[in-house]
């Protein structure tokens, strides 16, 4: 199968849709697919993620770079020019996100074309933040849905969603498209043989200290505003605990999260280590006790599952889309949006070692069992087998 991918950019610290697709590209690559993505150099607002041109993957997943030249909408004519001439070279496009010029025109063609194209909203249909924006920004979005989203998401062959819920939480705009879920993937091998626990620790200070980490994006709907008094609150019982904070600082907001930890005096005992890289990421979980995610929306969850597969036992809002998934597989304990349930979720795990380990352990068969990428890229294929088979009957 010839498999076409459009995304707005790559950028790592953009968060999971960027960071999965080129190992999603890999793993359809390495079962006998031809798979491209075309994409952006855009690190945006900030400047320029990667050069202009073509770069190939493992297994042989290319990608193709184009330079911007409006940097808001992210319009690339070398992209369009791209998808202009090679859209129909392929027998499915999955088109990732959907605010930005590359997704749109990428729709535009395959609509027109009538080439079978798959949607992926990637959460931004949250009602959370579907309705999050200043009051300029709104009437600029809202305009750009009336002309494009909605039509585009109503034409769509299907929609991807990761989790039941996010497809669940789309309800209220009464699409009639159809939809499938099939949740994001991970590269096991990685993960088979974790690191040593130490290294991490020693880089941070934090010696034999229990250690709650957060690691993802500094944004807003990342739940910090709760997560910084929760812990606060967790000082107060276990005197000795640490929060570590890894993740790039976006839109400022490390500004306000550095506030908080500052009004409560807690700067002894909370590290800004900011983005980690490679095998980096997977001591800091190794090293951490447990994993703390109180975000206010969350369509997945790659960090999640990336703490699962180190074996570390997670804390996580339900807004986090696969907070079922965790409960089901008692890996994690699931809170609402509140500082005193994370509070309390933290204080249970950080004192019962045993549970830790055991919420670990199925941690980890849950990972290898449902996320890893040979089911993946097998699901993935039937849904996509069967957009194809829908579109050739409507002709």
């Amino acid at each position: 199968m010839k498999i076409l991918h459009v995304q707005e950019t790559l950028t790592p610290r953009y968060g999971g849709p960027a960071r999965v697709l080129p190992e999603l590209a890999k793993a359809q690559a390495a079962v006998g697919h031809e798979v491209v993505i075309a994409t952006t150099t855009a690190d945006h607002p900030k400047g320029v993620y990667h050069d202009p041109g073509w770069e190939t993957l493992a297994d042989g997943a290319t990608v193709f770079y184009g330079t911007v030249q409006y940097l808001p909408l992210l319009v690339s004519a070398s992209v369009a020019r791209y998808l202009h001439n090679h859209i129909g070279d392929f027998d499915i496009v999955n088109i990732h996100g959907l605010y930005r010029f590359p997704n749109t025109y990428a729709t535009y063609l395959a609509r027109r074309r009538n080439i079978p194209f798959v949607l992926v909203p990637h959460g931004s249909l949250d009602p959370y933040l579907y309705a999050r924006s200043t009051t300029n920004r709104l009437l600029f979005k809202r305009i750009y849905e009336r002309l494009f989203v909605m039509p585009n998401l109503r034409a769509a062959d299907a929609l991807h969603y990761t989790a039941e819920e996010e497809r669940e939480r789309t309800s209220f705009l009464n699409l009639s498209t159809p939809s499938f879920v099939v949740p994001n993937g991970i590269d096991w091998e990685p993960y088979r043989v974790l690191p040593p626990r130490g290294a991490m620790r020693e880089r941070w200070g934090v010696g034999d200290a229990p250690v709650v980490l957060f690691l993802g994006r500094l944004h807003v709907k990342k739940g910090l505003d709760l997560l910084v008094p929760a812990f606060d609150e967790l000082r107060k019982r276990i005197p000795e605990a640490q929060l570590v904070i890894v993740g790039p600082e976006n839109d400022d907001h490390g500004k306000d999260v550095r506030r908080w930890v500052a009004e409560r005096n807690l700067e002894h005992a909370v590290h800004f280590v900011g983005p980690l890289v490679g095998k980096d990421v997977l001591q800091a979980y190794v090293d951490a006790d447990v994993f703390a995610l109180s975000s206010y929306t969350e369509n997945f969850g790659m960090t999640v599952v990336e703490a699962m597969a180190c074996g570390l036992p997670v804390v996580i809002s339900d807004q986090v889309n696969i907070h079922h998934e965790i409960t089901a597989a008692a890996a994690g304990l699931v809170t609402h949006c509140d500082v005193g349930e994370v509070t309390e979720a933290l204080h249970t795990l950080l004192t019962d070692p045993q549970q830790r380990r055991a919420m670990g352990e199925r941690g980890r068969r849950l990972v290898q069992d449902r996320y890893a990428w040979p089911a993946i890229v097998g699901a993935l294929t039937k849904e996509y087998q069967a957009v194809i088979d829908r579109s050739r009957t409507n002709l």
